[in-house]
């Protein structure tokens, strides 16, 4: 038993690798392809070379379930052709017993992208995205085309350029605890200084702080203002250049509990938590699928169009997810449900297959 344990492990754990290569190594081809179309100033080929190859754990990271689902479809389709799983059944093997074998490849698959999710592919993102933009840039600057706002308790915060530690047109905005603005503050440009670790500020130069009353409005011109905040360099970057689901879970928990303490709304980054927490479960669920396809609809099939059943599949997974998502966000239910309706599903569809081949 152990012997045909680990055969099945063998060749399914090889075609969800084969699988894994030729999606990364077509995708990465794609991403070439559109990243030459971007090249200006200093952004070159090497530069796009750099970027493709920062660009392709995040690429695996993301195929993890649909190279899974075909992998597997592939591996037990090859043992199926090859009338290997009638035999394995005639010896009295179950089959929960080779789906079991099977699901072994894949749980170490997900247990590599949990990791490479969490502490690898964050500080990656960063670093691919950071010199993209820094090389596509004229002045080296991260600022998106309308500027960059952010929030800090009742003020709020636009900044028309950034540039590492070094801001340019600030702006704030003061408001009171019944909403209403009291004060403006223009900054030409904020300097970051990083003195020591008890000791971080920013120091806004020529300002202009304009104070609003209810019949009139006072206004004043410094020189120079001492800003002390939280915002640094390094939160400005992670704010601009990463997407939520392009964070890790400790990153998005810690976003999460801030957006909450300030009172503003946290669902995208609660959408990027759950879809990451529960990828390993996604993945599993579309593997249970794949299984249940190859002990019943697809025992007798081709690999093509094994392979094609995978695709639809994963498409139909993927736009159901995509669906949710957002609803999720306009509709107001809760993320966790958006994520977790097409994994269940997933689950109970392979069960009752499953259930029926046995």
């Amino acid at each position: 038993m152990k012997h045909l344990d680990r055969y099945v492990m063998r060749t399914v754990g090889m075609t969800i690798l084969l699988v894994m290569l030729a999606i990364v190594g077509i995708l990465s081809i794609f991403n070439f392809i559109d990243e030459i179309e971007d090249m200006k100033y200093h952004y070159g080929i090497v530069e796009v070379i750099r970027y493709t190859v920062y660009s392709m754990p995040r690429t695996f990271y993301d195929a993890i379930p649909y190279g899974a689902l075909i992998g597997c479809l592939a591996g037990l389709g090859l043992l199926a052709g090859n009338s290997e799983l009638i035999v394995m059944r005639a010896s009295g093997v179950s089959t929960w017993s080779i789906s079991w074998s099977a699901l072994k490849p894949v749980l170490v698959l997900v247990v590599v992208g949990m990791l490479m999710g969490e502490y690898l592919l964050p500080d990656l993102e960063r670093v691919a995205r950071n010199d993209r933009s820094k090389a596509m840039s004229s002045e080296n600057q991260i600022t998106p085309f309308l500027g960059f706002w952010y929030r800090e308790n009742n003020v709020y915060m636009h900044f028309e350029e950034v540039q590492g530690g070094l801001l340019g047109g600030v702006n704030h905005y003061y408001f009171d605890a019944q909403r209403h603005l009291r004060r403006t503050l223009y900054a030409e440009r904020a300097v970051y200084h990083d003195v020591r670790d008890e000791e971080k500020y920013w120091l806004m130069e020529k300002v202009l702080i304009t104070d609003i009353f209810d019949d009139h409005t006072e206004s004043r011109h410094l020189p120079s203002l001492r800003w002390d905040t939280r915002l640094a360099p390094d939160t400005l970057r992670t704010e601009i250049l990463v997407q939520p689901d392009k964070m890790s879970m400790q990153e998005l928990s810690a976003k999460i509990d801030t957006l909450d303490a300030q009172g503003m709304q946290s669902g995208k980054f609660e959408l990027g938590f759950w879809r990451k927490a529960l990828q390993p479960a996604a993945t599993i669920g579309l593997v249970f699928v794949a299984i249940s396809f190859i002990f019943g609809p697809l025992r007798e099939s081709t690999m093509g169009m094994r392979v094609v059943a995978g695709l639809v599949v994963g498409i139909l997974f993927k736009f159901v997810q995509g669906l949710l998502s957002p609803a999720s966000l306009v509709f107001g239910f809760s993320p966790l449900i958006a994520v977790i309706i097409p994994i269940v599903l997933c689950l109970a569809f392979g069960a009752v297959l499953l259930r029926r081949a046995s």
